[in-house]
């Protein structure tokens, strides 16, 4: 630009002032620049005040990487400039930490495995969620839904839920629709009640729960109770139930979403998954199951290093694998896509 404005001052013999008006480029920033190129330095300077020692950006990195770091969120993210103010300033910082967490999110999401479930009835799904209406009544709504057809099963609506009301809901469904083989389930107490494994020993249903504090495991409920509170945001968006009746609503949007098609039943609905292609299972087919998963668990438990729970989940993958009731992939790289 300078080289320019020289250019034009000898071939118009203009005064800089005026090639500045005409080019529409302040006068005091021309005399600034001019006096940054005679001093050999860099004509223009990032905005804030300026970092006086160089950054130690390995350990900046390093702190960088032991932060906790979320899917949109960094937690620990002002402590850390705190401590390197002096050397690098926090618009550099928050781009650097973002860089951080966007790579391991991809890494993660490349590492993920994704589980498809071929068969109707082998695995439910079990977990309550909080509804509030027009933020301020708060209703609890017990959901369970089938794995493979995403078929989902009247909820139970109202306080928080006991063990005892849990497994009276639990033996209903299993008397009306029959047992399944699997139901996964979170670590509750209420979900992990007495009276709910009698209930799942007496119609011979393993129960599989969540690794602690990783609700992915059991995402496909999670991604259900998202669809029915959305549902009923619908439903009652211009009105508002009293609690007595928002079970009946919450059981008309499972029955809407029941019969909604998805593309990942190759259009069908969930009905009709359910109902034409549901698996029942016999006491001696339950029986063995238990015991092959069972000795598996064993096994691992043997060779040291791993949670009896985590063996069970395990030995359960691969019982399901070998009968072919899941399959299992991995997201792997993927190719960029070009115009």
């Amino acid at each position: 630009m300078l080289s320019v404005m020289d250019q034009m001052r000898e071939k118009t013999g203009m005064p800089y002032r005026a090639v500045c008006e005409a080019v529409r480029l302040p006068y005091p920033s021309f005399i600034r620049w001019r006096a940054r190129r005679r001093q050999d330095t860099p004509l223009v300077r990032q905005p804030g005040p300026q970092k006086i020692p160089p950054p130690d950006l390995g350990r900046i990195n390093r702190d960088i990487a032991e932060l906790s770091h979320g899917q949109d969120r960094t937690a620990g993210t002002g402590a850390l400039y705190t401590r390197h103010a002096s050397s690098i300033s926090r618009r550099e910082l928050m781009s650097m930490v973002a860089m951080a967490r966007h790579d391991l999110n991809a890494a993660h999401r490349q590492n993920l495995r994704r589980i498809r479930w071929n068969v109707p009835n082998v695995a439910w799904s079990m977990d309550p969620c909080e509804y509030r209406q027009h933020e301020v009544d708060k209703v609890y709504l017990n959901q369970m839904q089938d794995l493979a057809s995403r078929y989902k099963f009247g909820p139970l609506a109202g306080n928080v839920p006991c063990g005892e009301e849990i497994a009276g809901h639990l033996a209903a469904t299993f008397r009306r629709f029959g047992a399944p083989l699997f139901l996964k389930r979170d670590n509750g107490g209420n979900l992990n009640h007495a009276a709910v494994d009698d209930v799942l020993a007496e119609h011979f249903v393993l129960p599989v729960n969540s690794p602690v504090h990783y609700p992915p495991y059991n995402g496909a409920i999670e991604e259900a109770q998202a669809e029915l509170k959305n549902g009923l945001g619908s439903k009652l968006a211009y009105k508002s139930c009293p609690r007595e009746h928002l079970e009946a609503y919450a059981g008309t949007v499972e029955h809407d979403l029941n019969h909604h098609p998805r593309a990942c039943l190759s259009g069908r609905n969930s009905c009709q998954a359910y109902f034409t292609g549901r698996r029942t299972f016999s006491k001696w087919e339950r029986s063995d199951a238990y015991v092959w998963i069972a000795n598996l668990q064993k096994d691992m438990l043997c060779s040291g290093g791993m949670q009896p729970q985590a063996a069970w989940r395990i030995a359960v993958e691969a019982w399901l694998q070998m009968k072919g009731y899941i399959t299992v992939s991995s997201n792997g790289k993927v190719s960029p896509y070009f115009c």
